[in-house]
């Protein structure tokens, strides 16, 4: 049986744009667009195609905890979308959520390249990777927990491991570390926080792949359990990661945040549910 692939797990902790108000989502592009150009500017514009929604997440959890909004808003031209200018929101987190996404987006790669062997992949992981040493220079807990974290997931994923608990809490302590970069407080909360969403997006994305890994015959742990189970375990899954997140003091777009949380993250699932009862 094959492994499902660790850091195939980006895209869940997203917003539900339709339920967003104006002012909100042109605050959620704003810190999206300064992600993408934190990547170019601090790793090259090749690594911004690592960019996903959900370090944006991240930067506004952080940016909120803080009683003063330090973003800089900027207007600037998007070599993507060159035709109207955008605007920026950006801080430290900002530059703290690059970094991490860099190499998030290494590991990522090289799982593809060690599971299809996929050319493209093995030549984005070398392009990411000459950026990846200086990061881990600059965050070696959050790296090192990274690694530790991949490879006790790949040895559970590799023995077939039936208990999902164990593969969840591999993850869960990924996200625990980069949720936690020195600096933010409460740490605890955050690092609770951070384990939490990372088992649910785990077991969320098995759920979502259960059908196409059995079809190609890739561990998925959720085999194991009953599908009427499925999604209330998913349900509390969420509600225990919700519990350290009420305890946090946000100054801030809690608001949005809500919405990436109670509503956002179901997105792929409902999608996928709405898909199997189908006609």
């Amino acid at each position: 049986m094959c492994q499902r692939g660790g850091l195939s797990l980006f895209g869940y902790v997203v917003a539900n744009i339709e339920q967003l108000d104006e002012a909100q989502r042109a605050r959620y592009q704003q810190v999206y667009c300064g992600l993408c150009r934190a990547l170019g500017e601090r790793h090259g514009a090749r690594c911004r195609l690592t960019l996903t929604y959900d370090m944006t997440f991240l930067i506004l959890l952080l940016s909120a905890l803080q009683a003063e909004d330090d973003m800089r808003v900027e207007p600037f031209r998007c070599p993507m979308h060159p035709v109207k200018k955008r605007e920026s929101a950006m801080n430290a987190w900002t530059d703290y959520a690059a970094d991490v996404n860099v190499v998030l987006a290494y590991y990522q790669k090289m799982d593809d390249w060690t599971d299809d062997r996929s050319t493209w992949a093995l030549a984005q992981a070398k392009v990411i990777g000459s950026q990846v040493e200086a990061v881990c220079k600059r965050l070696p807990r959050q790296c090192e927990a990274i690694a530790k974290g991949l490879e006790a997931l790949s040895s559970l994923e590799k023995s077939g491991e039936p208990n999902p608990d164990l593969p969840a809490a591999a993850f869960g302590s990924i996200l625990g570390a980069v949720f936690t970069p020195e600096g933010a407080e409460p740490s605890q909360d955050l690092y609770a926080f951070g384990d939490k969403l990372g088992r649910f997006v785990y077991l969320m994305d098995a759920v979502v792949d259960l059908k196409k890994d059995i079809r190609h015959e890739q561990y998925n742990p959720m085999v194991f359990v009953d599908s009427s189970r499925h999604e209330s375990i998913l349900q509390v899954l969420m509600a225990d990661c919700v519990e350290p997140f009420s305890r946090l003091n946000l100054y801030r777009d809690r608001d949005l945040m809500e919405n990436i949380l109670y509503s956002g993250v179901w997105a792929r699932y409902l999608a996928a549910r709405k898909g199997d009862r189908k006609p």
